[in-house]
């Protein structure tokens, strides 16, 4: 599909919009600039980049482990190659005080990115969350570094194996107070409970991003309960290092070759990367 040539704040008007659109905004997340062109092919609207699936690319766990430098230059290779918006995950922002992750921010828009994900953990086992008041001066900081940009801030109450009464109410505490310090969109990654999804969408005054995973209710039922974005993380990154570890298990093992009846052609792969 073609994409007119837009500006930055073009892009993020319109990024913005589809969070506010009739339909559910269905992001898939790409990890390299083939899988992004491929995306983009498929005719979706927008695309999303996965931390973790750049992150193998690179050799690196999560966690912000991939030097930021390196990062960028991923985001800026995508974003040279397609015409669609994108919005890409920076995790915790790479800094630990609102200055740094402004810095960030400012960077993740050079980049191209016109729209971004920022996390209030920790990655520590013994406090999994960045105090509530201190995450919501880091989305104020990025808001305005970028005034622009789609922010995604994300809570991870649920993703970090919280739940229940508490997990709940302080899911919405800091998802509110995240709107109000400037987010376009509240992500909560590890809501697996259709249940919880519903009254969360209700009782959060943004549009909520689910992170779909097997077992997770369908699109539509998503977009039924309240869900205006969905995600899928690293699900296709690891969905592809599944299919070469299969090739890799049939050529050791059997010595043959079935595995490259299922990919594109070399002459096809050529196509889709010189549009």
């Amino acid at each position: 599909m073609t994409q007119p040539d837009r500006s930055a704040e073009e892009k993020a008007d319109v990024f913005r919009a589809l969070h506010h659109a009739p339909d559910i905004l269905v992001l898939p997340n790409a990890w390299d600039v083939t899988s992004a062109m491929l995306l983009e092919q498929a005719e979706f609207a927008a695309i999303a980049t996965t931390s973790a699936g750049i992150g193998y690319t690179f050799g690196y766990p999560i966690g912000q482990k991939m030097p930021r430098r390196d990062m960028l230059g991923v985001l800026e290779r995508i974003t040279a190659r397609i015409a669609c918006p994108l919005t890409a995950d920076m995790e915790a922002g790479y800094g630990d005080t609102p200055e740094e992750v402004a810095e960030t921010v400012r960077l993740t828009w050079a980049a191209g990115a016109v729209g971004i994900n920022l996390e209030d953990r920790t990655y520590e086992a013994d406090a999994p969350l960045i105090e509530v008041s201190p995450a919501a001066a880091r989305i104020e900081a990025a808001r305005g570094a970028a005034p622009s940009l789609v922010i995604n801030a994300r809570t991870d109450g649920y993703f970090t194996g919280g739940g229940g009464a508490d997990v709940f109410a302080d899911t919405v505490r800091r998802a509110n107070l995240f709107r109000r310090a400037g987010a376009d969109c509240i992500f909560g990654p590890g809501i697996k409970e259709a249940e919880t999804t519903g009254r969360l969408a209700a009782e959060i005054d943004a549009p909520l991003n689910i992170m779909a995973e097997p077992g997770y209710p369908d699109v539509a039922a998503l977009a039924a309960l309240g869900v205006k974005r969905v995600t899928v993380g690293a699900h296709m990154a690891r969905a592809a290092y599944a299919t070469l570890e299969h090739a890799a298990a049939e050529l050791k093992t059997s010595g043959t070759y079935g595995f490259a009846d299922h990919g594109p052609s070399h002459a096809a792969m050529n196509d889709a990367l010189s549009r």
